[in-house]
């Protein structure tokens, strides 16, 4: 009898964390909850590199000694994540975390660099790294934390391997969840559609979008959506973009392609270069990060763990419970 009890307990704590929002009455207790804990989400800025004014959140306390800094996806704000922020919060860890976070140049609201606005566009990948830098600099992490974490997702992630692999003694443990370091190119094989980008950003068109990209559509629906399994958290994606119109974005130009793929083919064989502790999550049912390369980051890094979610969809902090609240148990785990 205890041996069959034993999963059936495993899996209703794995699955209903007291800590976490459910998704049964979510939409009701978003409004109560999380709406009006983004108010408290301190706003600031900063110039990035050639100009660029990069927007970023805080919530810091007294009582808190470490400090989490958070790098989201592509076409995420900063306001997505503060269900995740509320629900560390709740955790042993969260309660002695300071947060902050950062949309990345091109997004959010952050400036953008090139018309229509809703366009994902980045002048150089390098650039996504400096913004980074200086973010750390500003907040002052060396003085005002004990310990440095750094939570990233996809592109996020991408972007703070680069950062980590220049910087390696700036976090003393780091986070990926989908991380971006292969972007996936299908249809098309990835040596052909870096070809179509390059020559397409060397004939003028670097501004325009790619292949199959288009403008942010408003009217998307969750049976078509390719991030999240969780049509709870589809909508509240989705009402960000009400709230922060700013900050809607649709697909990408051709020079965005080209650079990420540019930043990020060099990291690939170093690695082994990363000791810094690492936990990476990674999705099952994944269409924009290669999930092989994600693996490889994970063998090969010297200290890394790996949860795999079979039945998430890219966005593993935004999918279902069941899926999610497996990562916010194991992050707080990690960050305690």
């Amino acid at each position: 009898m205890k041996s069959f009890l034993k999963p059936i307990v495993t899996f209703i704590l794995l699955s209903s964390n007291v800590f976490a929002l459910s998704e049964i009455g979510y939409q009701k207790n978003y409004q109560e909850k999380i709406s009006p804990f983004i108010k408290t989400l301190r706003e600031g800025s900063f110039i990035g590199k050639n100009g660029v004014a990069i927007h970023y959140r805080t919530l810091i306390s007294q009582k808190a000694n470490n400090c989490l800094v958070i790098l989201p996806g592509r076409t995420e704000p900063v306001e997505k994540y503060a269900e995740v922020v509320y629900d560390l919060l709740q955790t042993n860890a969260g309660k002695n975390l300071n947060f902050y976070l950062m949309d990345h140049r091109g997004q959010g609201s952050s400036d953008r660099m090139k018309a229509p606005l809703d366009m994902g566009y980045v002048d150089r990948f390098e650039n996504y790294v400096a913004d980074v830098e200086s973010f750390v600099t500003l907040q002052k992490l060396d003085q005002n934390c004990d310990q440095k974490f750094l939570l990233a997702h996809s592109l996020g992630a991408g972007i703070a391997t680069a950062f980590i692999l220049k910087n390696p003694h700036t976090f003393d443990r780091v986070a990926f969840s989908s991380p971006m370091l292969k972007i996936k190119t299908a249809p098309y094989p990835y040596g052909v559609a870096r070809t179509i980008v390059e020559a397409s950003t060397i004939a003028g068109r670097g501004a325009k979008f790619a292949i199959g990209q288009k403008s942010f559509n408003p009217d998307s629906k969750f049976e078509e959506n390719t991030f999240t399994t969780s049509p709870e958290r589809f909508s509240m994606t989705m009402s960000m973009f009400d709230l922060y119109p700013k900050s809607r974005l649709g697909g990408v130009a051709n020079r965005w392609i080209l650079e990420v793929m540019k930043g990020t083919n060099p990291l690939r064989s170093r690695y082994h270069e990363i000791s810094v502790p690492m936990h990476v999550f990674n999705a099952g049912i994944e269409v924009y990060s290669e999930p092989s390369e994600m693996i490889k980051l994970c063998d090969e890094a010297v200290n890394c763990k790996r949860t795999f979610l079979e039945t998430s969809k890219h966005e593993v902090m935004m999918d279902r419970d069941v899926n999610r609240n497996i990562v916010i148990r194991e992050l707080s785990d990690f960050f305690n």
